[in-house]
């Protein structure tokens, strides 16, 4: 008889509580954000799971999941800037942008060369305004822009303000160029390529992409969804998860005694002078993150007031 080999049911052994913190999900193409939450749902048992900036359907890459407790601190946690690596397609244009659409129009001319496609992305570098797509998740009398778009209804949203940090020419074989760029929240990658086509004359659309940063978070911490479907123990779990001390770097903190812990689960205030250890200096109204004696994130407070020094509670996590 063959033995079969022993497989842990991770249910057996642990609370859905050892999934609770932050994640960075490497998201495979052709999924879209929300079903990379459906299955982290269905593989932690937790219902409460929640990503910092949304991916196209085609896009890959990093995708930052608060699951648990970690949901609370979305609202804290930066996310510019945004980093890209895209390949766009010249000579065509796409009803949506990228290579998910219909082509509208194929250019009759010759294509640009390599000197003009560098020169011109270097002119989208810097702050401008960029006129959303029409097929995009943003709202209009309640419905998606993209619902409207397909029943032959494009909806023209006014333009929104960007800042394009930097755009660095990385290749170019034929009509296919590629780039990385460094961008503001609410940047659409698939829009740029279409205005850079537009200025290079001959047209173009996104046909790759994928995000090399969100905020804090890079490429190098992403794990692939499908690694993290196939975790068998808590061990496991805890070395692909973000440690807390990590997210905490790019934050003022500090750590409180166990006789602090009642007051701050009550939402009480405390004075700067209460603490076992200086407290950071900050602005008022900016964030502090407080942390048990074993590491656990507590609360986020803010400081209120001068010259008193006096903190009180944004959000309470214990």
């Amino acid at each position: 008889m063959t033995a079969i080999p022993f497989q842990p049911n991770l249910q057996e052994y642990s609370s859905p509580s050892v999934w609770e913190g932050i994640w960075v999900v490497d998201k495979p193409g052709g999924i879209t954000s929300n079903k990379v939450l459906q299955i982290l749902r269905k593989t932690t048992r937790l219902q409460r799971i929640g990503y910092l900036g949304t991916l196209d359907p085609i896009a890959t890459g990093v995708l930052p999941i608060c699951i648990g407790w970690a949901t609370k601190i979305i609202p804290f946690l930066p996310n510019h800037p945004k980093g890209y690596r895209a390949e766009m397609i010249l000579g065509q244009k796409t009803d949506t942008q990228d290579r998910s659409g219909h082509v509208m129009e194929t250019a009759s001319c010759a294509l640009p060369g390599r000197s003009q496609v560098q020169e011109v992305l270097q002119e989208f570098i810097g702050s401008q305004e960029q006129v959303p797509p029409s097929f995009s998740a943003l709202k209009y009398k309640g419905k998606p822009l993209y619902q409207w778009a397909r029943r032959g209804i494009p909806i023209v949203k006014p333009p929104r303000q960007i800042t394009i940090d930097s755009l660095r020419f990385l290749e170019m074989n034929g009509e296919r160029v590629t780039f990385e760029l460094f961008c503001s929240p609410g940047t659409y990658v698939r829009t740029l390529c279409h205005d850079i086509g537009e200025r290079l004359g001959c047209g173009a659309y996104l046909n790759q992409l994928q995000r090399i940063q969100s905020g804090p978070f890079t490429l190098e911490q992403a794990c692939p969804l499908e690694k993290i479907q196939r975790v068998t123990g808590v061990k496991e779990i805890e070395a692909l998860k973000i440690p807390l001390e990590k997210i905490l770097e790019n934050f003022p903190h500090i750590q409180m005694d166990w006789k602090w812990k009642e007051v701050i689960k009550q939402g009480g205030s405390l004075a700067a002078d209460w603490g076992d250890a200086p407290w950071p200096a900050i602005e008022p109204g900016k964030p502090i993150f407080l942390t048990g004696p074993r590491g656990e994130l507590w609360a986020v407070y803010q400081k209120v007031g001068h010259p008193k020094q006096v903190f009180k509670p944004i959000r309470v996590i214990i």
